[in-house]
């Protein structure tokens, strides 16, 4: 019985294309094909198949006219495609370029969608994330827009990771959930529990950018106590870290100005009505850069 080789393209007709952690398009192939060819393989599960079947990337080129991009899939390129060889792998894989810009990530403006990619971002930056079942279709509707940023904090029970999780993605008695997109553990873990609108915000300065339909929430496990605007004393660094890590993952995904992430503390009003998040906001904001 003589076997049959398929070549290299029919493994990535056969499990598609894939976007790998580093924020670049790939094809989903088995590694020893992505390693002989010169990619690189990303292990986070991110294709069908076993388990020898990840996402490779290629890395980037100069097109024939010197024109820098990214070695990716042609089905992927939403820009020119250069034939001319100039990458590894199958044919295929193309350097891609649109203008005289790289097709790397850049800022995504979501209007009147779901944010099905927040858990794709927060990988993306070496976190840990947990996906929280039926996260993608869950909301008070769709996301008008990602303009603004809000950190909370729980104040919720002083034991486990993340205990608040139920409450945050079902609500309560007297506000339905989910309350928030995110929900960060105290060991750093992100916990994506909606994609759409979420109530976290209520009234705030300015609702076109801070408001439930255009800022995403970050509710991080704490009991809140004391409260205070002063340093981060009273959070586990590892979880202060993941935050910081975090938002600026979002910012960079989707445009958001360092100056946009406010404490629910600073975006509602009347002013004193949230104390939220009990660490400082102007430290938080220089460590975002």
């Amino acid at each position: 019985m003589m076997a049959v080789i398929l070549p290299w393209t029919t493994f990535a007709q056969q499990y598609g294309t894939c976007t790998a952690r580093n924020g670049l398009s790939g094809e989903c192939i088995n590694t020893g094909m992505c390693s002989a060819s010169g990619g690189i393989s990303d292990p986070a599960n991110l294709c069908p198949g076993d388990n020898t079947i990840q996402c490779c990337t290629y890395g980037t080129c100069k097109n024939s006219k010197g024109v820098a991009g990214i070695c990716q899939p042609t089905s992927t390129c939403k820009g020119s495609s250069d034939p001319a060889n100039l990458c590894p792998g199958g044919n295929n894989i193309q350097c891609c370029t649109v203008g005289s810009t790289p097709t790397g990530p850049v800022p995504s403006k979501p209007i009147n969608t779901m944010l099905t990619g927040l858990a794709d971002i927060l990988r993306g930056a070496g976190l840990n994330v947990v996906e929280v079942a039926g996260w993608k279709t869950r909301g008070h509707g769709v996301m008008a827009s990602v303009k603004g940023i809000i950190v909370h904090h729980t104040a919720g029970s002083s034991t486990g990771d993340y205990p608040s999780l139920a409450v945050v993605r079902d609500g309560t008695s007297s506000l339905a959930g989910p309350l928030s997109q995110l929900g960060l553990g105290r060991s750093g873990t992100w916990f994506v529990i909606a994609a759409g609108r979420c109530y976290h915000a209520g009234s705030t300065l300015d609702d076109s950018i801070y408001g439930n339909s255009n800022a995403i929430g970050i509710e991080a496990e704490g009991v809140g106590l004391p409260a205070t605007d002063s340093g981060h004393v009273h959070w586990p660094e590892v979880q202060y870290q993941s935050y910081v890590k975090g938002v600026k993952a979002l910012q960079n995904a989707y445009g958001v100005p360092t100056a946009r992430v406010l404490g629910h503390k600073e975006a509602a009003v009347p002013k004193g009505r949230k104390i939220d998040p009990n660490f400082s906001m102007a430290e938080f904001r220089t460590k975002l850069g």
